[in-house]
């Protein structure tokens, strides 16, 4: 038998039996569409998860963090009491150690300046966490939007989210459309320290500094965008300011060098490798190269999960192909004895059956994979008009964005998926057409032909 024959005979099959072929292939559908459309938010989330880490940094920078900058305990060997001790110091001198390693372009200290209140434009309140780091470094990290990058003393460069933080809480909370943000570029920043007098429960306040804004950052990640940057030794300076009369370490921090620093390589390629050398050498180091990992093997099970409650499904619909070919058999067993007599051998006759059931199978798979093209549609929809509603909760804040022009697609159908799921869907079709086409092989065309 050739396979035109073969194709012409089942195609005459299928036909005969219009209702019975429907109604298995509308359970090959919804199971291969429940596979699809699981599978399909389980990668939507995942690529929100990812987007939502690269808004947030670059898989090029590293984190570099002393733990023992705060003063870790230590057990000397031998035995003995437990004493302070600083193995580790992130100062100069490791940084520029840090600087002449491969691939390495820039680092820079991440030094928290200690705000005792908030800052103000004029009269309005906002706030802002303020770095101090290594501008000749910093200008290889970032990109500026306008101004300079040039600092003098009482400069600062601001994030591009910063100027909404000067947006009235009041303002926002009454509108649905927040007012514009408040231009800052020229503007100078009151830095408020509040202090208490024994016995008075009202606050003195008093600027102990003035940023004049020389420079807007382009667009980065939350890190950048809801940042302002200074000079490192302006930094220190403010720090000794705000934390006078505390211990001498709080006074000076660099004595025992600094908390963070954050390095840039050329390649997130050659990250890996700088990564381990910061860790080897004892320093802990946060990526979002790690987090990314964790990320998707956390959402690899996730599709799995949903991808095999979607197969239970498809599984069922699988019984449904082996009952329609079980009955077939009996409607043409006559049919089958005939085939025989004129010539046809059991492997034809396997043939014959196997690829009607895999053509059910292949039919459903087309007809599942449409449905669920349809419902990730009607998904993507529903879900942009909650998150809108909602304020965009889980969606990614990334470089620009807020949270309704961040609302995206709910489901990601990867290229492969749709045709997994038909193929899939043709081989489930196969297998329950194997223990049929045994059973129809197997008649004697003698007894078949007497068949009533």
């Amino acid at each position: 038998m050739t396979i035109r024959d073969l194709l012409r005979l089942v195609l005459s099959n299928l036909k005969r039996m219009k209702a019975r072929v429907a109604m298995t292939a509308i359970g090959v559908i919804i199971g291969t569409a429940a596979v699809v459309v699981l599978m399909s938010l389980g990668a939507g989330l995942q690529k929100l998860a990812t987007e939502s880490l690269y808004g947030m940094g670059g898989l090029d920078e590293l984190m570099v963090r002393n733990d023992n900058y705060w003063g870790m305990m230590e057990v000397k060997p031998g035995g003995g009491q437990q004493q302070q001790q600083q193995t580790l110091v992130l100062d100069d001198a490791m940084l520029d150690q840090i600087r002449q390693m491969d691939g390495v372009i820039a680092v820079t200290p991440f030094l928290d300046v200690q705000m005792m209140g908030p800052l103000k434009l004029d009269r309005q309140e906002g706030w802002g966490q303020i770095y101090g780091v290594t501008m000749e470094d910093f200008v290889k990290i970032v990109k500026l939007k306008r101004g300079t990058m040039e600092l003098y003393r009482g400069q600062v460069v601001i994030g591009s989210m910063v100027p909404e933080n000067f947006i009235p809480w009041q303002e926002r909370e009454n509108n649905e459309t927040p007012p514009p943000a408040p231009e800052l570029m020229g503007k100078m920043l009151q830095m408020i320290q509040y202090s208490w007098n024994e016995g008075d429960m009202n606050p003195t306040e008093s600027v102990i500094a003035r940023l004049e804004v020389v420079g807007e950052l382009k667009p980065q990640g939350y890190m950048y965008d809801y940042s302002i940057f200074m000079p490192l030794k302006e930094a220190q300076r403010l720090n000794q300011r705000t934390n006078a009369g505390m211990s001498p370490d709080m006074q000076q921090p660099a004595r025992k060098g600094y908390a963070q620093a954050l390095v840039k390589v050329q390649n997130p390629n050659q990250a890996p490798a700088v990564e381990q050398q910061l860790k080897d050498m004892g320093f802990s180091v946060q990526s979002d190269r790690q987090q990314l990992e964790s990320i998707n093997q956390f959402f690899l099970i996730i599709q799995a999960v949903l991808g095999g409650i979607g197969a239970v499904a498809l599984l069922v619909a699988a019984f449904g192909i082996a009952n329609t070919m079980v009955m077939a058999i009996y409607e043409r067993t006559r049919e089958i004895g005939l085939m025989k007599a004129v010539g046809a051998t059991n492997q034809d006759v396997m043939s014959v059956f196997l690829t009607e059931a895999g053509s059910i199978g292949f039919l459903g798979g087309v007809g599942g994979v449409l449905l669920a093209l349809g419902v990730n549609a009607v998904i993507n929809v529903a879900g942009q008009s909650l998150i809108s509603q909602g304020g965009g909760g889980f969606m990614p804040m990334g470089p620009g964005m807020g949270g309704q022009e961040a609302a995206k697609a709910l489901t990601a159908t990867p290229l492969w998926l749709p045709i997994f799921a038909i193929v899939f869907a043709a081989l489930i079709g196969v297998a329950s057409g194997i223990y049929p086409a045994i059973r129809a092989a197997a008649l004697s065309p003698i007894h078949a032909l007497k068949y009533e």
